[in-house]
């Protein structure tokens, strides 16, 4: 109780965040500001067509630029885990970092290396495909994932098709020249087509892992990456090579995670029963 005539004390303000919080949250604020670069490379890359080698250069720097926010990204969450730093303005912050760096930036990438020789409209409507892919997929997982990922995502994470055009951009931009044309032929096809497919996954209701928190397989994917981003700078030539390894990766991943999602469920199912029988 008060003393007689002395108010009351104000109540204490917790503060905003504490630095077991604020560690991740730079690395969530430093993916953030890789995509917005990236963003700002890309269109920096539509005003120099004049110069094809200033303009390959441009355009791998931004898709490096969004394969370096996918490892900020990926470690701003295991820090906040390892610290106790989760919180629900860095969840937020999160989502918003998702949508710069791998909803807008290759949807802007896309928009800038490939489809040049069709009309403006035919250009327009697969990165545009891309955008809203991407805000339905973080809209939702925001909206039905309490768990924010934790037990598996509900359809494709929006970082693999984010990791598909930032690398195959690379490799079409890798010197001594353009490997191959991402406007047309045969591995245009593909680019586009994988683009197409990945986007549809995005917003269906197919379970993927989370590999990103399991240690034992989310440091040798930061390796693999920061590996690639050291010789995308210095030697583009071996960073291609890399390129190709991390795309089949990203394959694989698309093709064996809901079939690893579903042998976990039922081994998890079995496990369970079994537990029950020996209860009984």
């Amino acid at each position: 109780m008060n003393a007689p005539g002395l108010a009351a004390a104000p109540p204490r303000r917790s503060r905003f965040m504490n630095w077991r919080q604020a560690v991740p949250t730079m690395f969530t604020l430093a993916a953030m500001l890789c995509g917005f670069l990236s963003i700002l490379v890309a269109i920096q890359g539509l005003n120099a067509y004049e110069n094809p080698d200033h303009t390959g250069h441009l355009f791998r720097w931004s898709a490096l630029l969004i394969m370096l926010a996918m490892i900020l990204d990926g470690i701003d969450g295991n820090l906040a885990r390892y610290l106790h730093g989760q919180s629900d303005f860095g969840a937020e912050l999160d989502t918003y970092v998702d949508l710069t760096a791998f909803g807008i930036a290759p949807a802007i990438l896309i928009y800038a290396v490939t489809l040049q020789s069709h009309e403006m409209l035919v250009r327009v409507l697969l990165p545009s495909a891309v955008a809203l892919s991407g805000v339905v997929r973080l809209a939702r997982f925001k909206a039905k994932d309490p768990l924010r990922g934790q037990a598996g995502y509900a359809g494709l994470p929006i970082t693999v098709n984010a990791g598909w055009v930032a690398l195959l951009v690379f490799i079409s931009q890798a010197p001594p020249h353009e490997r191959f044309s991402l406007s047309e032929g045969r591995v245009a096809a593909l680019f586009l087509g994988g683009i197409f497919t990945f986007i549809v996954l995005q917003v269906t209701n197919l379970r993927y892992p989370k590999p990103t928190k399991k240690a034992a397989l989310f440091i040798p994917m930061v390796v693999l990456v920061g590996v690639f981003l050291a010789l995308g700078r210095m030697n583009p030539s071996l960073g291609v090579r890399m390129a190709v390894i991390m795309i089949a990766l990203g394959v694989g991943y698309v093709v064996i995670g809901p079939l690893f999602v579903r042998g976990y469920e039922a081994h998890k199912a079995r496990r369970h029963a079994r537990a029950e029988r020996k209860q009984g």
